[in-house]
Protein backbone atom coordinates (compact mmCIF):
# COMPACT_ATOMS: atom_id res chain seq x y z
CA UNK A 1 0.00 0.00 0.00
CA UNK A 2 1.32 3.37 -1.28
CA UNK A 3 0.18 6.58 0.67
CA UNK A 4 1.32 9.15 -2.38
CA UNK A 5 3.17 11.86 -1.07
CA UNK A 6 5.63 12.30 -3.87
CA UNK A 7 4.16 12.52 -7.82
CA UNK A 8 5.90 9.17 -8.14
CA UNK A 9 3.62 5.62 -8.23
CA UNK A 10 5.68 2.31 -6.75
CA UNK A 11 5.15 -0.22 -9.56
CA UNK A 12 5.16 -2.93 -6.87
CA UNK A 13 1.95 -1.07 -5.16
CA UNK A 14 -1.11 -2.81 -5.44
CA UNK A 15 -3.16 -0.02 -3.37
CA UNK A 16 -2.06 3.43 -4.36
CA UNK A 17 -3.89 6.43 -1.81
CA UNK A 18 -3.69 10.10 -3.19
CA UNK A 19 -6.15 13.00 -3.49
CA UNK A 20 -7.54 13.71 -6.63
CA UNK A 21 -5.60 17.15 -6.81
CA UNK A 22 -2.43 15.31 -6.58
CA UNK A 23 -3.65 12.47 -9.07
CA UNK A 24 -4.50 15.85 -11.60
CA UNK A 25 -0.96 17.28 -10.57
CA UNK A 26 0.29 13.50 -11.81
CA UNK A 27 -1.55 13.24 -14.88
CA UNK A 28 -0.35 16.70 -15.89
CA UNK A 29 3.03 15.70 -15.69
CA UNK A 30 4.14 17.64 -12.75
CA UNK A 31 7.37 17.02 -10.75
CA UNK A 32 5.68 17.83 -7.46
CA UNK A 33 2.60 18.96 -5.35
CA UNK A 34 2.02 21.32 -2.72
CA UNK A 35 1.21 19.49 0.47
CA UNK A 36 -0.37 22.32 1.56
CA UNK A 37 -2.93 22.44 -1.19
CA UNK A 38 -3.85 19.20 -0.58
CA UNK A 39 -4.35 19.88 3.46
CA UNK A 40 -6.43 23.04 2.71
CA UNK A 41 -8.43 21.70 -0.12
CA UNK A 42 -12.27 21.46 0.83
CA UNK A 43 -13.97 20.01 -2.06
CA UNK A 44 -17.65 20.69 -0.95
CA UNK A 45 -16.88 24.81 -0.83
CA UNK A 46 -15.75 24.95 -5.07
CA UNK A 47 -17.98 26.30 -6.82
CA UNK A 48 -19.77 24.49 -9.20
CA UNK A 49 -18.85 27.10 -11.66
CA UNK A 50 -15.83 26.82 -11.98
CA UNK A 51 -14.08 26.03 -15.04
CA UNK A 52 -13.71 21.68 -15.26
CA UNK A 53 -9.81 20.11 -15.25
CA UNK A 54 -8.79 19.82 -18.29
CA UNK A 55 -7.06 15.85 -18.80
CA UNK A 56 -4.80 15.14 -21.85
CA UNK A 57 -3.65 11.47 -22.15
CA UNK A 58 -0.12 10.63 -19.90
CA UNK A 59 1.75 7.75 -20.95
CA UNK A 60 3.62 7.44 -17.89
CA UNK A 61 0.30 6.97 -16.00
CA UNK A 62 -1.57 4.95 -18.69
CA UNK A 63 -5.31 4.72 -18.54
CA UNK A 64 -4.95 1.03 -17.29
CA UNK A 65 -2.92 1.69 -14.51
CA UNK A 66 -5.82 0.97 -12.15
CA UNK A 67 -8.27 -1.70 -11.90
CA UNK A 68 -10.78 -0.11 -9.44
CA UNK A 69 -11.25 3.40 -7.99
CA UNK A 70 -12.83 3.60 -4.94
CA UNK A 71 -13.43 7.25 -4.34
CA UNK A 72 -14.75 8.66 -0.66
CA UNK A 73 -16.62 11.24 0.20
CA UNK A 74 -17.73 10.78 -3.11
CA UNK A 75 -21.34 13.41 -2.23
CA UNK A 76 -19.40 16.38 -2.60
CA UNK A 77 -19.30 18.55 -5.66
CA UNK A 78 -16.41 17.04 -7.83
CA UNK A 79 -18.14 15.86 -10.65
CA UNK A 80 -18.13 19.21 -12.75
CA UNK A 81 -14.64 20.19 -11.92
CA UNK A 82 -12.39 16.68 -11.36
CA UNK A 83 -14.74 13.85 -13.37
CA UNK A 84 -12.22 13.91 -16.30
CA UNK A 85 -9.56 12.79 -13.83
CA UNK A 86 -11.85 10.01 -12.70
CA UNK A 87 -13.06 9.22 -16.12
CA UNK A 88 -9.16 9.20 -17.93
CA UNK A 89 -9.02 5.34 -16.17
CA UNK A 90 -10.46 2.76 -17.42
CA UNK A 91 -11.15 1.13 -14.29
CA UNK A 92 -14.61 0.50 -12.49
CA UNK A 93 -15.19 3.36 -10.04
CA UNK A 94 -17.07 2.80 -6.61
CA UNK A 95 -18.45 5.80 -4.58
CA UNK A 96 -18.56 5.97 -0.73
CA UNK A 97 -20.72 8.58 1.22
CA UNK A 98 -22.90 8.57 3.80
CA UNK A 99 -24.86 11.18 2.04
CA UNK A 100 -25.75 10.88 -1.75
CA UNK A 101 -27.03 13.96 -3.75
CA UNK A 102 -28.74 13.64 -6.99
CA UNK A 103 -25.56 14.83 -8.35
CA UNK A 104 -24.05 11.83 -7.19
CA UNK A 105 -26.19 9.25 -8.29
CA UNK A 106 -26.58 10.88 -12.09
CA UNK A 107 -22.74 10.49 -11.85
CA UNK A 108 -23.28 6.92 -10.97
CA UNK A 109 -26.42 6.67 -13.32
CA UNK A 110 -28.46 5.50 -10.07
CA UNK A 111 -26.06 2.42 -9.94
CA UNK A 112 -27.26 2.30 -6.33
CA UNK A 113 -25.54 -0.57 -4.99
CA UNK A 114 -25.98 -0.87 -1.31
CA UNK A 115 -27.64 1.73 1.39
CA UNK A 116 -27.75 2.05 4.96
CA UNK A 117 -30.91 4.20 5.86
CA UNK A 118 -30.68 5.90 9.52
CA UNK A 119 -33.27 3.97 10.72
CA UNK A 120 -31.84 0.59 10.26
CA UNK A 121 -29.13 1.58 11.85
CA UNK A 122 -31.08 2.51 14.62
CA UNK A 123 -32.27 -0.30 15.11
CA UNK A 124 -29.17 -2.35 15.06
CA UNK A 125 -27.50 -0.01 17.53
CA UNK A 126 -24.65 1.63 15.18
CA UNK A 127 -26.54 5.33 15.53
CA UNK A 128 -28.55 6.81 18.04
CA UNK A 129 -32.07 8.51 16.97
CA UNK A 130 -33.07 11.91 17.72
CA UNK A 131 -36.14 14.08 19.06
CA UNK A 132 -36.81 17.98 17.91
CA UNK A 133 -37.80 20.17 20.73
CA UNK A 134 -39.06 23.40 19.05
CA UNK A 135 -38.89 26.70 20.50
CA UNK A 136 -40.23 29.81 18.99
CA UNK A 137 -39.66 33.39 19.45
CA UNK A 138 -41.62 36.37 17.83
CA UNK A 139 -39.00 37.72 16.16
CA UNK A 140 -38.07 34.71 14.46
CA UNK A 141 -41.14 34.38 12.77
CA UNK A 142 -42.38 37.82 11.79
CA UNK A 143 -39.20 39.99 12.36
CA UNK A 144 -39.81 43.74 14.27
CA UNK A 145 -39.39 46.88 14.39
CA UNK A 146 -37.43 49.98 16.09
CA UNK A 147 -39.67 53.15 16.24
CA UNK A 148 -37.76 56.28 14.72
CA UNK A 149 -36.10 58.74 18.19
CA UNK A 150 -34.63 55.64 19.87
CA UNK A 151 -30.75 54.90 20.05
CA UNK A 152 -29.31 52.05 18.92
CA UNK A 153 -25.88 50.64 18.52
CA UNK A 154 -24.35 50.26 15.56
CA UNK A 155 -21.48 47.68 15.37
CA UNK A 156 -18.37 47.54 13.01
CA UNK A 157 -18.26 43.86 11.93
CA UNK A 158 -14.48 43.38 11.59
CA UNK A 159 -13.67 45.24 15.30
CA UNK A 160 -17.39 44.63 17.01
CA UNK A 161 -16.94 48.50 18.02
CA UNK A 162 -19.83 49.88 19.18
CA UNK A 163 -21.32 53.45 18.35
CA UNK A 164 -24.64 54.68 19.57
CA UNK A 165 -26.97 56.28 16.57
CA UNK A 166 -30.48 57.88 17.00
CA UNK A 167 -32.84 56.69 14.02
CA UNK A 168 -34.37 59.10 12.72
CA UNK A 169 -36.92 56.70 10.52
CA UNK A 170 -38.61 53.59 11.72
CA UNK A 171 -36.10 50.80 11.57
CA UNK A 172 -38.46 46.92 10.34
CA UNK A 173 -35.95 44.32 9.88
CA UNK A 174 -37.70 40.71 8.48
CA UNK A 175 -36.80 37.29 10.36
CA UNK A 176 -33.80 36.67 7.67
CA UNK A 177 -31.92 39.98 8.86
CA UNK A 178 -32.06 38.53 12.36
CA UNK A 179 -28.45 38.26 13.34
CA UNK A 180 -26.53 39.10 10.15
CA UNK A 181 -28.23 42.76 9.27
CA UNK A 182 -29.74 43.34 12.62
CA UNK A 183 -28.28 41.87 16.43
CA UNK A 184 -31.95 41.43 18.43
CA UNK A 185 -29.77 39.96 21.86
CA UNK A 186 -32.74 39.32 23.81
CA UNK A 187 -33.90 36.94 20.95
CA UNK A 188 -30.73 34.47 21.54
CA UNK A 189 -31.06 35.56 25.60
CA UNK A 190 -34.75 34.42 24.95
CA UNK A 191 -33.92 30.64 23.38
CA UNK A 192 -30.92 30.76 25.81
CA UNK A 193 -33.17 31.23 28.64
CA UNK A 194 -35.35 28.66 27.28
CA UNK A 195 -32.80 26.37 26.84
CA UNK A 196 -31.77 26.11 30.36
CA UNK A 197 -35.44 26.38 32.62
CA UNK A 198 -36.68 22.75 30.45
CA UNK A 199 -33.61 21.39 29.99
CA UNK A 200 -33.54 19.46 33.18
CA UNK A 201 -37.64 19.26 33.06
CA UNK A 202 -38.95 18.50 29.45
CA UNK A 203 -35.42 18.08 27.75
CA UNK A 204 -33.26 15.76 29.86
CA UNK A 205 -35.92 15.16 32.87
CA UNK A 206 -34.10 13.18 35.76
CA UNK A 207 -30.19 15.14 34.81
CA UNK A 208 -28.34 17.52 36.72
CA UNK A 209 -25.21 17.90 34.37
CA UNK A 210 -25.61 19.93 31.40
CA UNK A 211 -25.29 17.56 28.64
CA UNK A 212 -22.53 18.13 26.08
CA UNK A 213 -24.24 20.30 23.74
CA UNK A 214 -23.19 22.09 20.35
CA UNK A 215 -24.82 25.10 18.78
CA UNK A 216 -24.68 26.20 15.35
CA UNK A 217 -24.34 29.95 15.12
CA UNK A 218 -24.63 31.94 11.29
CA UNK A 219 -21.05 33.50 11.39
CA UNK A 220 -18.45 34.24 14.02
CA UNK A 221 -19.75 37.48 15.20
CA UNK A 222 -23.42 35.57 16.31
CA UNK A 223 -21.41 32.56 17.61
CA UNK A 224 -19.53 35.56 19.79
CA UNK A 225 -23.05 36.83 20.87
CA UNK A 226 -25.04 33.41 21.85
CA UNK A 227 -21.49 32.33 23.63
CA UNK A 228 -21.66 35.79 25.64
CA UNK A 229 -24.94 35.19 26.43
CA UNK A 230 -24.91 31.78 27.36
CA UNK A 231 -21.90 32.41 29.82
CA UNK A 232 -24.07 35.39 31.67
CA UNK A 233 -27.53 32.75 31.94
CA UNK A 234 -25.25 29.54 33.15
CA UNK A 235 -22.85 31.59 35.07
CA UNK A 236 -20.40 28.56 35.05
CA UNK A 237 -17.52 30.88 33.77
CA UNK A 238 -15.88 30.67 30.50
CA UNK A 239 -14.12 27.12 30.47
CA UNK A 240 -18.11 26.43 30.54
CA UNK A 241 -18.82 27.53 26.79
CA UNK A 242 -16.50 27.93 24.26
CA UNK A 243 -16.44 29.20 20.84
CA UNK A 244 -14.83 27.06 18.49
CA UNK A 245 -14.79 28.58 14.86
CA UNK A 246 -11.76 29.54 12.43
CA UNK A 247 -11.40 33.11 14.60
CA UNK A 248 -10.85 31.79 18.03
CA UNK A 249 -7.77 33.14 19.80
CA UNK A 250 -7.29 29.24 21.36
CA UNK A 251 -6.23 26.94 19.17
CA UNK A 252 -9.41 24.94 17.94
CA UNK A 253 -7.63 21.55 17.61
CA UNK A 254 -7.16 21.87 21.67
CA UNK A 255 -10.59 22.72 21.94
CA UNK A 256 -12.43 20.11 19.89
CA UNK A 257 -10.26 17.46 21.94
CA UNK A 258 -11.48 19.42 25.15
CA UNK A 259 -14.93 18.91 23.76
CA UNK A 260 -14.44 15.25 22.98
CA UNK A 261 -12.88 14.10 26.27
CA UNK A 262 -13.05 16.79 29.20
CA UNK A 263 -15.57 17.35 31.31
CA UNK A 264 -15.19 21.34 30.46
CA UNK A 265 -16.58 22.77 27.60
CA UNK A 266 -20.14 21.62 27.85
CA UNK A 267 -21.50 23.81 25.56
CA UNK A 268 -19.39 24.52 21.75
CA UNK A 269 -20.75 27.29 19.90
CA UNK A 270 -19.74 26.79 15.81
CA UNK A 271 -20.72 27.77 12.43
CA UNK A 272 -19.04 24.94 10.35
CA UNK A 273 -15.73 24.41 12.10
CA UNK A 274 -17.67 20.93 13.73
CA UNK A 275 -20.57 20.99 11.05
CA UNK A 276 -18.87 17.41 9.30
CA UNK A 277 -16.07 15.10 9.44
CA UNK A 278 -15.59 15.54 13.39
CA UNK A 279 -17.14 13.18 15.77
CA UNK A 280 -17.82 14.31 19.30
CA UNK A 281 -19.73 11.00 20.69
CA UNK A 282 -20.28 12.13 24.00
CA UNK A 283 -22.62 14.73 22.43
CA UNK A 284 -26.28 14.50 23.39
CA UNK A 285 -27.70 18.05 22.53
CA UNK A 286 -27.86 19.89 18.38
CA UNK A 287 -29.16 23.93 18.67
CA UNK A 288 -29.78 25.28 15.63
CA UNK A 289 -29.79 28.87 15.64
CA UNK A 290 -29.15 29.21 11.96
CA UNK A 291 -31.22 27.43 9.34
CA UNK A 292 -29.72 24.83 6.55
CA UNK A 293 -30.84 25.24 2.65
CA UNK A 294 -29.20 22.16 2.06
CA UNK A 295 -30.68 18.42 3.09
CA UNK A 296 -27.10 17.02 2.62
CA UNK A 297 -25.14 19.42 4.97
CA UNK A 298 -28.28 18.95 7.22
CA UNK A 299 -27.85 15.42 7.31
CA UNK A 300 -23.79 15.98 7.98
CA UNK A 301 -24.82 17.67 11.03
CA UNK A 302 -27.28 16.34 12.71
CA UNK A 303 -24.81 13.15 12.23
CA UNK A 304 -22.81 14.78 15.01
CA UNK A 305 -25.45 13.75 17.57
CA UNK A 306 -25.59 10.23 16.13
CA UNK A 307 -22.48 8.63 17.53
CA UNK A 308 -22.70 6.00 19.82
CA UNK A 309 -20.86 5.37 22.96
CA UNK A 310 -20.01 2.81 25.63
CA UNK A 311 -21.57 4.28 28.91
CA UNK A 312 -17.98 4.60 30.35
CA UNK A 313 -16.90 6.53 28.52
CA UNK A 314 -20.31 9.13 28.45
CA UNK A 315 -19.82 8.58 32.30
CA UNK A 316 -15.99 9.74 32.19
CA UNK A 317 -17.08 13.12 30.82
CA UNK A 318 -21.19 13.79 31.63
CA UNK A 319 -21.16 11.69 35.45
CA UNK A 320 -25.06 11.44 35.59
CA UNK A 321 -25.61 10.14 32.22
CA UNK A 322 -26.37 6.28 32.31
CA UNK A 323 -26.61 5.80 28.35
CA UNK A 324 -26.59 7.50 25.72
CA UNK A 325 -30.23 6.59 24.11
CA UNK A 326 -30.63 9.13 21.83
CA UNK A 327 -29.85 13.01 20.94
CA UNK A 328 -32.24 15.89 21.09
CA UNK A 329 -32.45 18.94 18.17
CA UNK A 330 -33.13 22.18 20.13
CA UNK A 331 -34.76 23.84 16.44
CA UNK A 332 -34.86 27.60 17.04
CA UNK A 333 -35.36 28.69 13.63
CA UNK A 334 -37.53 26.05 12.52
CA UNK A 335 -34.55 24.08 10.77
CA UNK A 336 -36.38 20.90 10.97
CA UNK A 337 -39.60 22.04 9.62
CA UNK A 338 -39.04 22.30 6.15
CA UNK A 339 -38.52 18.98 3.85
CA UNK A 340 -35.25 18.95 3.37
CA UNK A 341 -34.16 15.32 5.10
CA UNK A 342 -34.90 11.92 4.71
CA UNK A 343 -34.43 10.55 8.37
CA UNK A 344 -37.06 11.28 10.17
CA UNK A 345 -37.20 11.28 14.55
CA UNK A 346 -37.85 7.52 15.68
CA UNK A 347 -41.18 9.13 17.35
CA UNK A 348 -41.99 6.90 20.47
CA UNK A 349 -45.28 7.45 22.91
CA UNK A 350 -43.02 7.58 26.02
CA UNK A 351 -46.08 7.27 28.30
CA UNK A 352 -46.91 3.65 27.03
CA UNK A 353 -46.17 0.57 29.14
CA UNK A 354 -44.25 -1.84 27.85
CA UNK A 355 -47.50 -4.63 28.03
CA UNK A 356 -49.48 -2.72 26.38
CA UNK A 357 -46.70 -2.26 23.77
CA UNK A 358 -45.91 -6.08 23.24
CA UNK A 359 -49.98 -6.37 22.97
CA UNK A 360 -50.03 -3.70 19.85
CA UNK A 361 -47.36 -5.27 18.77
CA UNK A 362 -49.02 -8.63 18.64
CA UNK A 363 -52.11 -7.22 17.17
CA UNK A 364 -50.14 -5.43 13.89
CA UNK A 365 -49.14 -1.72 15.19
CA UNK A 366 -45.80 -0.79 13.55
Amino acid sequence: IQHLTTNTLDPVSRVCISTIQRLYSMLKGEPEFDPELEERSILGLIPDDMEAKEVIYNPEIPIETFDFIVTDECHRSIYNLWRQVLEYFDSFIVGLTATPSKQTLGFFNQNLVTEYPHERAVADGVNVGYEVYRINTEISEKGSTVDAGYYVDKRDKLTRKIRWEQLDEDLEYTPNQLDRSIVASDQIRTVIKTFKENLFTEIFPDRNVVPKTLVFAKDDSHAEDITNIIREEFGKGNDFCKKITYKTPEKPEELIKSFQNSYNPRIAVTVDMISTGTDVKPLECLIFMRDVKSRIYFEQMKGRGTRTIPSADLRSVTTDAIHKTHFIIIDAVGVCENDKTDSKPLERKKHISFENLIQGIATGMT
